[in-house]
């Protein structure tokens, strides 16, 4: 027996690792989130919906400027004949040939505040009759007045607070898609760093039981030991090579998911995860961790702007559909003749003011009940607001507890898989003296294969909890 004791001591100290003949990328968790950064097709839609919301923004604010409008209607020829009435009645049939041509800018200002518009205009016409040679013009040399609703909705008034808001809440998504990427990521690693693991367990049984096996045999050869233990030791043989199948297939599909997950072709690509570094220690309370997602997170700027929405809908049902004034005034300088100087040299003035009233007096009810909807939409979406909050609140509180007992936890299975690789060491050597059995030896081998595995497990759990936390606060701890 003593001739076996190298043997087996050797199936038993293999080492966790096993070389594989493909070439492998090695990837830490730090180098897969900078790819995922650069590449990843959420980053692309995050990045498009900021641009979009800034744009929108440009767009009114630019509603806002002046607008200057050039209008023309150069030429307007006409031949044709027309009929004309005569003054006993008959209708005779002319020739006609004219151009009709007019020239003119219009700029106009909004009042974001109150609704309105102001502006200038300038124009100038020529109407040329070439039956008769005669030509005529007329000319606005300048026009300035105000179009003012009187008790209308103004959207823009609302707009005014709902565009900044949007830009604020479209920035905060894009750093809370960013944290999501980061607890895919983390997800994706884990998932290829736990199936390495399992595959190099896998390897290192598979070996063992074979040359347990094959010892096994010729112990049985020698009348040693039973066929009933000669044929537990096969089926131990044949499930480690099983798990070693199943292993490498995973192997193989946590790669091949990280590479698709950035915008690679899995045959091209063959990823291995190393192991993170040790969690760093943090020290954070529920309210720090408050703090920082009501001032970064976007739920709390959409809240904001859902409830202006909401109050922007009843303002809009209470004013549209009922008495409508609007003030209409301008002063200017008109003149027409036949000489164009006199157009700008001797322009005669200009007023008009008018008021314009519609008062609905009978709509079945209509008003009452679009101002009865939209308090309603308005009350729920108070409420809806309230019970979210709450809930995202508690997601927070619950995320910062979880965070610091995966912390502990972490440090404690650090200090397990220690104490079972150490117990391994010496349950080997007191194997090699011949002061236990076998069974010991294998119990302390897989004793530390789960340790292995529970701190991986934990170690997971820590860096997601950690991802969380970090999405859930949007802040960079």
């Amino acid at each position: 027996m003593k001739f076996l004791f190298p043997i087996i001591l050797f199936v038993f100290l293999l080492p966790s690792t096993v070389a594989h003949a493909q070439a492998v990328d090695s990837l830490s968790l730090d180098e897969f989130l900078s790819l995922a950064q650069a590449q990843s097709l959420r980053k692309q839609a995050a990045e498009r919906d900021q641009q979009l919301a800034n744009l929108d923004y440009q767009i009114f604010r630019a509603d806002l400027k002046p607008q200057l409008t050039l209008n023309a209607n150069i030429p307007n020829y006409l031949k044709t004949f027309s009929e004309i009435t005569q003054p006993d009645g008959t209708i005779r049939f002319e020739a006609v040939q004219n151009n009709n041509s007019a020239l003119g800018l219009d700029l106009r200002q909004r009042i974001a505040a109150t609704g309105g518009q102001l502006f200038l205009q300038t124009n100038l016409q020529r109407f040329d009759d070439f039956e008769s040679d005669f030509s005529i013009y007329n000319g606005l040399p300048f026009r300035v007045g105000i179009v003012q609703p009187v008790f209308a909705y103004n959207p823009f008034k609302w707009e005014r607070q709902l565009a900044p808001l949007r830009v604020a809440e479209a920035e905060a998504n894009y750093q809370l898609d960013l944290e999501i990427i980061r607890e895919e990521v983390t997800r994706l690693f884990f998932d290829l760093l736990m199936a390495g693991q399992e595959s190099r367990i896998a390897d290192t049984n598979f070996v063992a039981n074979e040359r347990l096996y094959a010892i096994a045999e010729e112990r049985y050869e020698l009348g040693k030991i039973s066929r009933r233990d000669l044929l537990q030791l096969e089926l131990e043989k044949v499930s480690a090579q099983r798990a070693q199948i199943n292993a490498g297939q995973a192997v193989n599909q946590t790669s091949a998911a990280v590479a698709v997950y950035l915008g690679q072709l899995p045959s091209d690509h063959h990823y291995r995860a190393r192991n993170p570094e040790a969690g760093v220690a943090l020290e954070i309370t529920d309210e720090q961790a408050l703090a920082w997602a009501r001032a970064k997170r976007p739920e709390w700027l959409a809240f904001q702007r859902r409830l202006l929405e909401a109050r922007q809908a009843s303002d809009q049902a209470r004013r549209e559909g009922g008495p409508e004034l609007s003030l209409v005034g301008a002063i200017g300088r008109v003149r027409s003749g036949t000489e164009l100087s006199t157009i700008y040299q001797d322009a005669l003035p200009e007023a008009f003011l008018e008021l314009q009233i519609s008062v609905p007096i009978l709509d079945g009810g209509r008003r009452r009940h679009q101002r009865e909807r939209a308090e309603v939409l308005k009350s729920f979406a108070e409420v809806s607001i309230e019970r979210e909050q709450l809930t995202l609140e508690n997601n927070v509180r619950t995320s910062v507890q979880q965070f610091l007992s995966l912390q502990e936890e972490l440090k404690l299975a650090t200090r397990l898989r220690e104490l079972a690789a150490e117990r391994f060491r010496i349950t080997t050597e007191s194997y090699i003296l011949g002061a236990i059995p076998l069974s010991d030896l294998t119990l302390a081998q897989r004793e530390k294969d789960q340790a292995a595995r529970t701190y991986s497990d934990t170690q997971r759990a820590y860096w997601l909890a950690y991802a969380s936390l970090r999405q859930l606060t949007l802040e960079n701890i």
